[in-house]
Parts: C-alpha cells; structure tokens; sequence
C-alpha cells in the first residue's frame, strides 16, 4: 500500500479527503465516545471502509457475535468480509467459567458425579492471558491491514497499565512495520490520567464524539483533536447518521 493509495479513513469523503493525506501509510487512531455517543458505529464504519482492500480484524469486548454480524449489516457491510474475534466470550469460557467452577469445587467438594461427569473437551486447556492473546495475533501479521479494538476499556479493567500499554506499543509498531491501520475505541470518559489519555501519545489520530442535548434529541460533534504532526488540521464536525453511518455535514469542517 502506498502514500497515494492510501485514501480511505472512515469511507467518508468530507473527512477522508482533508485529513488522510496526513496521516502515514501505517497509523493508529484512538476514538473516544460512549456507547450512546454512536462512536461504535464510527468503529465499525472504520473497519468496513478497509473491507476489500486488505485483512480486516474487529474485536469486541462487549458485543454478542450476533448482534455485531447483525449491526455490520447494517451499514451495507458483510460480516463473513472480516473476522470477528469476540475476546469477551473467550475470557468468559477461559477464566471466568474456570472461576466458577474452581469455587463450586470449594463449596461443595467434587462428588462421584463430577468425576464421571462430561469432561467439557471443547473447552481449550491451560491459562488464558489477555495481552499474551493479542500479541500472539500480531505476531502473525506481515501484510497491511485494519484492525479494531472495541473497547480498550475491557483491557484496563482485566490487565494493569503497563500491559495494556504493550498491547498498545505492539499494535503502533505492527502498523508502522507493514503499513497497517488500526484503531483503539476507548468508552470511559477520555481525560489525561485516563485509560484514553495514556494512549493519545502514541497515537497518529486522535477523535472524540461527544453527544449534547438539542431539544428533545441529541447531536453528535466529532472532535478531531491530533492528525499527524498537523496541529492545524484538528477539526470539528457536525455528524448525521444515514442508512449506512455517519457522515459529516457539508461546509462544517472548520479549525478548532
């Protein structure tokens, strides 16, 4: 992938034309907003924008896999074009299911049924550790790509600091080492002792969709706050939600 072929961000012409110019062929993004904001909409129209193109990864930490198959879809995208990888259904059969039944153990003792009991072989052996899952994926990728992780607020919740920054670090160098694009969601309210603020440093992108109160709905702005090394070209937009996504009025991209 080159400078020049690398046109698409989001799929949307008024953001894309401006700004990916100046972003390097390899980026990380980081998107901060609430689910209610409709920034997990943006993720997804991030994701699809690469479909096509090159591998695309989404992975949710949240979603049940249906019902993201389902909001892909909805946007015009076909789920079976990228690869969902849903960590919050492997961490549930991985330590939390294990957990459980690790306390059952100690409550009640194991019984003559629990030893002739079914065994449960699908269900993949030894421990489960989060950051060793996605730096093994990375390792894999020797090609441009897109990736999605939606939301950076599970890894802060199960790991400490230093390792979601590892994660973080490795997704950065994989970008920049084969020309991928990636982009980390962040949920919780974004400040500079946050689990969003240790990330802006590292990122190329950096956004915010925040929702306000307009009479009796709300509308979406998306800050755009760091692109590149152009602090000129940070943004405001005024987002509208269409049939596939948001797009971005005509005549508001202005200068923050």
């Amino acid at each position: 992938m080159t400078v020049d072929e690398r046109t698409t961000v989001f799929g949307v012409p008024e953001f894309d034309e401006p700004l990916a110019p100046a972003l390097p062929v390899g980026f990380l993004a980081i998107l901060a907003g609430g689910t209610s904001s409709g920034a997990p909409v943006l993720a997804r129209q991030f994701a699809r924008a690469a479909v096509g193109s090159v591998p695309v990864r989404y992975y949710t930490t949240y979603d049940r896999t249906d019902d993201l198959q389902r909001a892909f879809r909805e946007i015009g995208a076909d789920p079976a074009s990228l690869t969902i990888v849903n960590l919050a259904d492997e961490y549930y059969e991985r330590v939390l299911l294990r957990g459980l039944d690790v306390a059952r153990v100690r409550e009640r003792g194991i019984t003559l049924d629990d030893l002739h009991a079914d065994p449960r072989p699908n269900r993949a052996p030894g421990p489960y550790r989060l950051a060793d899952r996605m730096l093994s994926d990375l390792a894999g990728i020797d090609a441009p790509f897109r990736l999605v992780i939606d939301s950076m607020d599970f890894f802060f919740e199960v790991l400490g600091p230093k390792d979601v920054m590892q994660v973080a670090r490795e997704v950065r160098h994989c970008c920049r080492s084969v020309g991928g694009q990636a982009l980390l969601a962040v949920h919780a309210p974004r400040h500079e002792s946050g689990p969003g603020g240790l990330l802006v440093d590292l990122a190329d992108l950096v956004m915010d969709v925040r929702a306000e109160p307009h009479g009796d709905r709300f509308e979406q702005t998306l800050l755009v706050e760091k692109v590149g090394y152009r602090p000129d070209l940070a943004r405001v937009l005024k987002m509208r939600l269409g049939e596939t996504g948001w797009g971005f009025s005509d005549g508001t991209l202005a200068r923050k």
